[in-house]
């Protein structure tokens, strides 16, 4: 069937089998119980509750308050009140820095950005920087200096330092996640200690990406693609849309090339993945094979064996498959023009087989290139994090020093470091949070800033270096790593921002371009340009022989290790945004569980359970045996996922605070330093349930063409084939609208009018819209049992659809759904107190005091995307969570939106509050005019999408951005058929498949 006659969409297996509870489940607009609170009270009840509860509130506003307040005695420099102020800084991980613009409101961070003027950013941002400002808040954060579980202070940590480390010649170990900065290299070079060990160590490196390119091209680089400039990627089981390092600046190139289709289609890059499991990148490809872990590195040898003459002559079970000659074939035919990309977490000869690649078809300098590391030395980290735990259990190391790291909960398990710590004399810990490896016996814990409270520096993976400057004071008197490393090599008390301008007096001279550097926040003078590289045509022995191990397949069932989509590898487990964000591609919350396919439940007796009471899902627990280690785990089915395997997501399972103690599975225990990647298992099934709450049934608009694609060819054909899908009842040919019975809205002339359009082709579905609009909008955390009953509260959701009939191996697509601001708006018809109403700038806007909590209106929405606060979400965490000072939580609100309370509608409204200062401002500057130049307003999901895939503007500017985008010919709006004219649409999606090929 055509993709632009009805393709099959469907969303889960449960909409598959269609049983009689999952019918009855998506034909309630809550699920049953879900209108009743927790304790039993009715609905009625509520809503009389209610009605005291405003009249308590009017009675106590009848007076002002007779406590005298006082207004600045001084007022701040550059501040104005009402006034946010930005700051350019930085945020480090993996090793790297992305650029952050801070937005502060009376002296308190409020909202991050990616900083335009940074090539790792260019303005937009990921869920995990978005989400970086309530880390900055939780009040589970490490709060005092310990010394042996006793409160100690900072004085008395540099006077022990002094003592101490004034023997210099102590065995003295260091394992700290990875960090470019150069202040710690100058500290470290400058420090004189002669017996340190430095290990940089996270459970998810880019260390088998670096020795890979160590073995092809004699020394450690980092590559970097350049996707725009490639007609043809392929990615092995390289998530580089979303989970890999710098994936910011990789997303804007790969949709840069999608967005060819504007003006040449032809160009749009054709992506080929292959992994175990659906990845953001994988539902992204034009064509996908799923193959299991062991096959995964097979594939990658077949393919340079037929890529590389160094290789030449190697075969094993797939050299012969149909998708490796076709892949194959592809980059012969676009050498030069393509580029080869793997999976930093795959082993390094991987890594050298495929830079082999890429330098045989003439991508190197094209496609990609590769630069210089300055934070990882020669050695093997791996192997150097074995000696330090070799060392430990010997009782050879005399001093433990460990910066970010808790190794204790993330190590590889064989090193067994919960013992081998307790062996050295001295261990000290700087780390967010008291963590797995606090409790193991560390002598001195010292709080570490968040990068909004620190000075420091470092540089993107091109090397463009930056200066992180705090936004405010650190909360919790904690220290930077670069202070407790000074104390540490030189027994002194110097502050952060001495030392970092310490290290940068040579470079940037005066004063002036110290104040330059902060305030671009990047160093002008400073980015690598590409190593120049010879590949080692030595290293094809290396790569043979770790390829004679795949020459056949491996008949196990295998377990392979992912970070997480919400928390990474656990350090954002603390994080309740990230908790409750829906993962991308299984749609659950709260949660990880062991990923099935389909055929691998069944023949391993692993069945799918629904039973639809509360919108519970409830799923099998299963035993997972690697080696001797063994842990129960949640089973989930994924269509689409690899044969034969199991997928394991990292980072659940750890202690960090209230928020992740009880969440998730710790999944570590078996991952071994000979399993870093995979390894063979053994599965079986229990006779015990778990809940999962998982959104992806929540909101069901099924049946209808609302996700439209089409391929290039049948878009070269039939251009308009989105707009031609659905057959509107009484519209006529050229006309905008179909005929209404009610009365259309007129709008002042002087007035602007807000739209929106989201364009398909190039969204990814990462989802960083969902945190950036609930960072913008105060929306609360509920919790996996209220997300279990449909009241999550985000206002834009990104549904997730799988296409075609084979339940095995589905396509995958997304769709962000915000509210529509529909002109001839349902729920505006049946309100009864007319909470909802249009404004003359076309927003369908929510007025929170005079909601009464019917939600008749949220019944009416044909979009699903109106959401209601059963309880005072913040007041019951506070309650629940036992928080001693909820001020901390309160500082982390944006001070321009309301806080709703409990009994209230409310929704997506285009960052009403961004439209307003907005309208203000241009009125001044204009004297009069309330509309703003295009693009002077940008809605919170529009700035952080990395592949800048939101307009939004003025449509009466019938220049502006938004207007270019709702003429494009793939421009559709859903359910138009209702002729309810809804002002956000969508351009459709065009894919760019290889006929050949096909999917496995």
């Amino acid at each position: 069937m055509s993709k632009t006659e009805t393709p099959n969409y469907w969303k889960s297996l449960n909409q598959i089998a269609q049983n009689d509870t999952y019918k009855q489940f998506t034909e309630r607009e809550f699920q049953e119980g879900a209108e009743q609170l927790t304790d039993g009270v009715s609905r009625k009840s509520f809503l009389q509750i209610m009605g005291a509860s405003i009249a308590l509130a009017g009675l106590a506003s009848c007076r002002r308050p007779v406590e005298k307040i006082l207004p600045y005695h001084k007022q701040p420099e550059n501040s104005v009140i009402g006034n946010p102020l930005y700051y350019a800084t930085a945020m480090s991980m993996g090793g790297y820095l992305t650029g952050i613009i801070a937005e502060s409101k009376e002296g308190r961070p409020t909202k991050l950005e990616g900083n335009p003027d940074q090539n790792a950013s260019f303005g937009r941002s990921n869920i995990f920087q978005q989400a970086a400002i309530l880390g900055l808040y939780d009040p589970d954060r490490a709060r005092k200096i310990k010394n042996n579980d006793k409160d100690s202070n900072w004085d008395a940590f540099v006077s022990f330092s002094a003592i101490h480390f004034s023997n210099k010649n102590r065995r003295v170990a260091v394992i700290a996640e990875p960090n470019n900065t150069q202040t710690m290299a100058r500290l470290r070079r400058e420090s004189g200690f002669s017996n340190m060990l430095w290990v940089n160590y996270e459970p998810f490196s880019d260390e088998n990406h670096l020795l890979g390119n160590q073995l092809a091209f004699g020394r450690k680089l980092r590559a970097q693609a350049m996707y725009e400039n490639a007609q043809v990627v392929v990615s092995i089981d390289a998530d580089f849309l979303n989970l890999s390092i710098n994936n910011v600046d990789q997303v804007r190139r790969f949709t840069d090339r999608r967005k060819r289709v504007e003006s040449n289609p032809s160009e749009i890059s054709r992506l080929y993945t292959v992994e175990s499991t659906y990845t953001v990148t994988g539902s992204n490809a034009d064509h996908r094979k799923r193959l299991k872990p062991s096959d995964i590195q097979a594939f990658t040898y077949a393919l340079a064996a037929l890529l590389n003459p160094t290789l030449s002559g190697y075969r094993n079970h797939l050299s012969d498959d149909a998708y490796v000659l076709q892949v194959a074939k592809d980059l012969q035919n676009h050498a030069g023009q393509c580029v080869i990309v793997a999976g930093d977490n795959l082993p390094a000869e991987i890594h050298a087989a495929v830079a082999a690649m890429n330098a045989s078809l003439g991508n190197i300098n094209t496609t990609v290139s590769y630069f210089e590391v300055n934070y990882s030395g020669d050695a093997n980290q791996w192997a150097a994090l074995k000696q330090v735990s070799d060392e430990l259990k010997a009782g050879q190391v005399d001093t433990l020093i460990l910066l970010g790291t808790n190794p204790v909960f993330n190590a590889p398990s064989d090193l067994n470091f919960a013992e081998h710590i307790k062996k050295a004399a001295t261990v000290i810990q700087v780390s967010d949070y008291v963590d797995e490896t606090t409790r193991n016996g560390v002598n001195w814990h010292i709080p570490r800033t968040h990068f909004l409270e620190a000075w420091g520096d470092g540089a993107s993976p091109s090397g463009q270096a930056s200066i992180i400057q705090p936004i405010i004071q650190p909360l919790f008197g904690a220290k930077s790593e670069i202070e407790v490393m000074n104390a540490i090599f030189t027994g002194t008390n110097v502050s952060g921002h001495d030392l970092v301008k310490a290290t940068w007096k040579t470079s940037l001279g005066s004063d002036a371009g110290w104040k330059t550097a902060l305030h671009d926040g990047v160093i002008a003078s400073t980015g690598s340009t590409p190593a120049s590289v010879s590949f080692n045509a030595g290293v094809a022995g290396s790569i043979l022989t770790a390829a004679g191990a795949f020459k056949t397949a491996n008949t196990n069932l295998e377990v392979s290790f992912k970070p997480d989509n919400h928390v990474y590898d656990g350090r954002f487990a603390n994080n309740g945004w990230l908790q409750e964000f829906p993962d991308p591609i299984t749609k659950i919350t709260w949660d990880n569980v062991a990923l099935l396919s389909p055929a691998t439940a069944k023949k391993l007796g692993v069945k799918a359970i629904y039973d639809g009471k509360n919108n519970e899902n409830d799923t099998v627990l299963v035993s997972l045996k690697v080696g001797n280690k063994e842990i129960s785990v949640p089973s989930w089915i994924l269509p689409g996922h690899a044969d034969e395997c199991v997928t394991l997501l990292c980072g659940y399972g750890t202690e960090l605070g209230k928020v992740s103690t009880g969440v998730g599975t710790n999944v570590y225990p078996l991952r071994t330093m000979g399993a870093l990647y995979a390894a063979n298992a053994v599965l079986t099934p229990t006779d015990e349930t778990y809940m999962i709450a998982c959104t992806q049934d929540h909101h069901s608009m099924e049946g209808r063409p609302l996700f439209r694609q089409a391929t290039v060819e049948e878009f070269n054909k039939k251009p308009d084939f989105a707009q031609k899908m659905v057959k509107v009842p009484g519209k006529k040919e050229g006309d905008p609208f179909a005929i209404t019975l009610f009365d259309a809205q007129t709008y002042p002339d002087y007035e602007p009018q807000w739209g929106m359009t989201i364009d398909l082709n190039s969204c990814i579905g990462c989802g960083v819209c969902t945190i950036a609009c609930q960072a913008e909008n105060n929306i609360p955390v509920i919790g996996k049992k209220e997300v279990s009953r449909s009241r999550e509260m985000q206002w834009i959701r990104v549904d997730r659809y799988f296409v075609g009939d084979d339940v095995d191996n589905p396509q995958m697509v997304h769709q962000p759904i915000p509210c529509m601001h529909c002109e001839l708006a349902p729920c505006e018809q049946v309100c009864p107190v007319a909470a909802t109403t249009h404004s003359d700038d076309g927003l369908n806007q929510m007025t929170y005091n005079r909601c009464i909590g019917t939600r008749y209106c949220a019944n009416n929405c044909p979009y699903k995307v109106r959401r209601f606060n059963f309880f005072n979400y913040p007041k019951i965490y506070l309650e629940e969570q036992n928080v001693n000072d909820p001020e901390i939580l309160h500082m982390a609100m944006n001070p321009d939106v309301t806080i709703r309370f409990r009994g209230v509608m409310e929704k997506c409204t285009y960052c009403v509050q961004r439209i307003n200062r907005k309208k203000i401002e241009t009125k001044i500057a204009t004297n009069g005019s309330v509309k703003p130049a295009d693009g002077a307003v940008v809605t919170a999901c529009q700035q952080a999408c990395p592949a800048n895939a939101i307009q939004f503007g003025d449509l009466t500017d019938t220049n502006s951005r938004v207007s270019k985008a709702k003429a494009d010919q793939r421009n559709y709006v859903l359910l138009e058929e209702l002729n309810i004219r809804p002002r956000t649409s969508y351009l459709a999606r065009v894919t760019n498949p290889n006929g050949e090929s096909s999917n496995a």
